[in-house]
């Protein structure tokens, strides 16, 4: 009807009408945003890379961060996470990694990054970390799978990232954002002090960078990449790569 009838009856079915047309309105499933199929489609995806890496990490127990950390190592205030398995390996194409490459691994943890470097044909992978019982556990980690790796030469080293001397001849830096304020303000003295001695081409994969904005600081890398994972708390797995500008 176009307009309320007079009669109180007619007007009382129209006005039931009426509300239940509304009610059948306001329930109708609205159409999602394209943003909120995407936010579904990266927590299915995350879901099912979790899934995965429950069943690559058998055999290696690298995921439960079972260790203490020292205190000296938290003092930055970052904690040990263990990186997604579905993310070295998109990243070591994205830089186009080679068996001329000398890759390092800084807050290396259990040793899963090394672990997956390793089994590519690269020059050397190196792990660093500050906790002894996470380098022990990544050293028993290497040594028990040694026979795997196409990479031959594989070292892990006990030392703090801010303090460790960066190797001449490093050209592909690991970080899933392992230290930040002091220590990473070192380590990135002592990266360009490498650079400086020895230019070459050097790239950056940086899981969460925190830093990003303190690496274009220096004034000696630029951003060339960025990889988007799916979801993990809460937030988009996002890893920067940068490039030494020689």
């Amino acid at each position: 009807m176009d307009r309320i009838p007079d009669d109180p009856a007619a007007r009382q079915a129209w006005l039931q009408q009426w509300a239940a047309e509304q009610e059948a309105r306001v329930s109708r499933p609205r159409r999602r945003p394209v943003h909120d199929l995407r936010v579904k489609l990266a927590i299915a995806l995350e879901t099912q890379a979790e899934r995965l890496d429950e069943y690559l990490d058998r055999g290696l127990d690298t995921a439960p961060p079972v260790y203490s950390i020292p205190e000296t190592a938290a003092t930055d205030g970052v904690i040990y996470k263990v990186t997604p398995f579905h993310v070295l390996p998109r990243a070591l194409r994205a830089v186009d990694a080679g068996e001329d490459d000398v890759f390092a691994d800084f807050g290396c943890g259990k040793g899963r990054i090394v672990h997956q470097a390793a089994k590519r044909p690269l020059k050397k992978v190196i792990g660093v970390d500050i906790s002894p019982e996470l380098v022990e556990f990544a050293r028993r980690l290497v040594a028990e799978h040694q026979h795997e790796y196409r990479c031959k030469d594989v070292e892990i080293v006990l030392a703090n990232g801010g303090e460790f001397a960066i190797p001449d001849d490093l050209t592909i830096a690991f970080l899933a954002d392992p230290f930040r304020d002091k220590t990473f303000a070192e380590f990135l003295a002592h990266l360009v002090a490498s650079l400086d001695r020895r230019p070459r081409r050097l790239r950056m994969i940086y899981l969460h960078p925190s830093g990003g904005a303190q690496v274009l600081a220096t004034g000696r890398f630029r951003l060339v990449q960025w990889l988007r994972g799916g979801l993990r708390d809460s937030r988009i797995t996002r890893t920067a790569i940068f490039e030494a500008i020689t």
